[in-house]
């Protein structure tokens, strides 16, 4: 499962308008998604990471087991696709969001949904529904591994490890704000990286409060200790616009603005670590050994 995204520029405004669930579409949004659409070729690389994962994911599973996508806002809808997993008369469904972090916003955000669609449907199918799975041994080897092979240690630069920020109201999400601290403090740990610091980023525009500290933030805090920003975007698993723009462009040009170089470890996408990971997390493949 995961949130999905136009595969062009003149598909925005249909996107939007599943996001906004029938409410005017500002036209600020418009203008902000369709220009940062631009500066990529009018799409987003999402769209064809998971649809590989998802490929690869299948070609792994035993047989016998369907490995379908559900997407939230964009082709191949949720809806559409559990309704031909329910045609195949499957009478028990894993659900993997592709979200790192225990939240209470994935939750309400896929889990919701689909036993919804199972109560109306009557299928009876058995959901099981995971829940972030950064306390998977797999996770942690698969950053760790990633960092050692794309930085060499410098006690010159500041590491930030990152997450989406959450809009702070109604449940707390206390459980993903701890799941961040915990990830990055092991991965900092078997990386030997005694000085980092965690932030959120990409906060929307709605809402009054949004989970602290912000990228920004930490860098001007840090202002004049470090020459160089190292940051590790844990809280992500592919690349889309929330890691190439609103961490590579407009973090990364604070960064810079503040005397600065910036670097980017690069995302576990397609993988065989990732998908292997994967494969554990549906309970199909097998544990993945720390090492």
């Amino acid at each position: 499962m995961a949130y999905g995204s136009p595969e062009s520029n003149e598909e925005v405004m249909e996107y939007l308008r599943g996001i906004y669930h029938g409410r005017p579409v500002p036209q600020y949004a418009v203008e902000e998604n369709r220009r940062k659409y631009a500066l990529f070729g009018g799409r987003s690389p999402s769209n064809a990471i998971i649809d590989s994962i998802v490929r690869k994911v299948g070609e792994a599973a035993p047989p016998g087991i369907p490995v379908v996508l559900g997407n939230k806002h964009w082709r191949p809808w949720l809806h559409d696709s559990l309704e031909y997993l329910t045609s195949q008369g499957i009478s028990r469904i894993t659900a993997v969001p592709i979200f790192p972090f225990l939240s209470y916003n994935v939750e309400q955000s896929y889990l919701e949904p689909l036993t919804e669609f199972m109560d109306s449907s009557g299928s009876g199918a058995e959901i099981d529904f995971t829940n972030g799975f950064s306390s998977r041994p797999g996770f942690i080897d698969m950053w760790v591994r990633l960092i050692r092979e794309n930085w060499e240690k410098d006690e010159d630069t500041l590491v930030i490890f990152t997450a989406h920020s959450l809009p702070v109201h109604g449940q707390p999400e206390d459980n993903y704000v701890s799941a961040l601290r915990t990830s990055s403090g092991e991965i900092a740990s078997r990386c030997g990286i005694s000085r980092y610091e965690w932030a959120f980023q990409s906060k929307g525009k709605y809402g009054d409060r949004w989970l602290e500290p912000s990228v920004e933030s930490v860098v001007e805090n840090a202002r004049g200790d470090y020459g160089k920003v190292l940051t590790v975007p844990v809280g992500f698993c592919y690349d889309h616009l929330e890691v190439l723009y609103d961490l590579d462009i407009v973090a990364g040009g604070t960064i810079r603005e503040n005397g600065m170089s910036y670097q980017r470890i690069p995302l576990p996408n397609d993988s065989m670590d990732f998908v292997n990971l994967v494969l554990e997390v549906a309970g199909i493949g097998k544990p993945t050994q720390e090492h």
